[in-house]
């Protein structure tokens, strides 16, 4: 059954509803006393909260302890693999500096043709000849003359592989060819015999002039064509017949038969020399884009041969004029012409490394000797040539490479020495990535090599 408020019995002790209202300082000292009793409470139970929290401090501490090792070796494992990965993705550069000689020329100079005795004493450098033919054409205003016959002349090398003895062969000799039409010697010619070399035979020959037998444009024949040998008629059916040819030097031109045009001389100048100019202007273009690697030409040096104007009837009053050329181009091996210039002292310290050339192109070059100058006698190119170039040392890239790979950084200094005639030592340098690596990679792609020049 629920206890009621009267049935508690009331002990001796006061309590606040036995203290008057009307004293308001009793009832601030029992809220002070139930303040220092609170008060007094909290200060007796503050050692044992202090010491609990010094053992948590001490806990935590103690548990920090491995976790913090724990960091520091994965830190180090890190830094360990990244050194090692870094050791293989390293990069080592390489900037070399080529050794570069400077040659200055400002001189005459009297250049054979390859091949002749005088460029085997300069150590086989001479000029060389490259050349291209071509013709051109054009129309002009003409007019008919006369009737008119001439018969076509020209040059051909008469051979004799027949006897060693020589044989006289008489002017008006009537010479043929597969073509079936008569020539006749224009004067009478000695054959010399032929020579024996070994086991070899070498035909005796000389030039001879020969004229058609009948006027007529049927009888011209070109340079270019290709046609048999001439034979001589009268030695048909005889050993002499195999044993004695003709072979043309040149066109045979000039045959021609009818009513000729007429073109104004002043007129037919002028045209051909604006023929010739095109003709040398177009050759040379295309030789240029010809020449060989290795080699250079330079412009206006070059021989020029033309072919005889050709004048053909289109209609009454107009004519064309037909020219044909051949250039031969002096074109020069760059390297052995920059050693005849600079000297063999100065090539000969690259060693069997080498050298370019750059800038060898940019020479002056002109002709001393033109009017005198033939490329088909080989005569000796008179030149004055000035101007600057340099000689560069050149750089076994792919093989310094291999030497480079896997060795110390320390040692790369050693190899690069062995190359001193074509690298300029004091300006090169390298570089490696990251910084701490102390050798070269062994991976070749890894490895660069620049090459620079001052």
């Amino acid at each position: 059954m629920p206890r009621r408020v009267q049935d508690i019995i009331p002990s001796n002790r006061r309590t606040i509803r036995e203290i008057p209202v009307g004293r308001v300082d009793s009832v601030k000292h029992v809220e002070h006393v139930e303040r220092a009793e609170h008060v007094e409470i909290t200060v007796k139970s503050a050692p044992k909260v202090t010491q609990d929290k010094k053992i948590e401090k001490k806990i935590k501490k103690n548990t920090r302890l491995p976790w913090l090792f724990s960091i520091l070796g994965i830190i180090v494992i890190i830094a360990g693999i990244a050194f090692g990965v870094s050791g293989h993705f390293a990069t080592a550069t390489f900037n070399l500096v080529s050794r570069v000689l400077p040659v200055n020329v400002n001189n005459t100079y009297i250049i054979p043709s390859l091949g002749s005795a005088s460029s085997t004493s300069l150590g086989s450098f001479g000029y060389e000849i490259f050349s291209l033919s071509g013709s051109a054409s054009t129309t002009v205003p003409a007019s008919q003359g006369s009737f008119t016959q001439t018969k076509a002349q020209g040059t051909i090398t008469i051979y004799n592989s027949y006897s060693s003895q020589s044989q006289k062969i008489v002017a008006g000799t009537r010479l043929t060819n597969n073509s079936g039409l008569i020539y006749r010697l224009s004067s009478s010619v000695i054959v010399p015999g032929f020579t024996s070399s070994g086991a070899s035979t070498i035909p005796g020959s000389i030039n001879a002039s020969i004229v058609a037998d009948q006027p007529g444009n049927q009888y011209n024949i070109s340079g270019s064509d290709s046609i048999s040998d001439f034979k001589i008629v009268a030695y048909k059916g005889t050993p002499k017949y195999s044993g004695f040819y003709g072979r043309l030097t040149g066109d045979v031109s000039g045959g021609f038969s009818g009513t000729q045009t007429i073109i104004a001389p002043i007129l037919l100048a002028s045209t051909t020399a604006i023929l010739q100019n095109k003709l040398v202007t177009d050759l040379s273009h295309n030789v240029s884009a010809s020449i060989p690697s290795g080699y250079v030409m330079y412009p206006n040096i070059y021989s020029a041969s033309f072919g005889k104007t050709i004048v053909t009837t289109i209609d009454s009053k107009t004519a064309k004029i037909n020219l044909t050329a051949t250039l031969f181009a002096i074109i020069f091996n760059k390297n052995n012409f920059a050693k005849y210039l600079a000297g063999a002292s100065s090539t000969n310290s690259f060693g069997s490394l080498g050298y370019t050339e750059p800038g060898i192109e940019s020479l002056s070059v002109a002709f001393s000797n033109q009017k005198d100058f033939s490329a088909l006698k080989k005569t000796n190119l008179i030149a004055r040539i000035t101007g600057s170039f340099n000689l560069v040392g050149v750089i076994p890239v792919n093989t310094i490479k291999q030497a480079f790979s896997g060795i110390s950084i320390s040692k790369t200094g050693d190899i690069l020495k062995k190359y001193a005639q074509s690298i300029d030592l004091l300006n090169s340098s390298a570089e490696v990535n990251p910084p701490w690596v102390t050798t070269v990679p062994t991976d070749q792609s890894h490895i660069i090599i620049n090459i620079k020049n001052p």
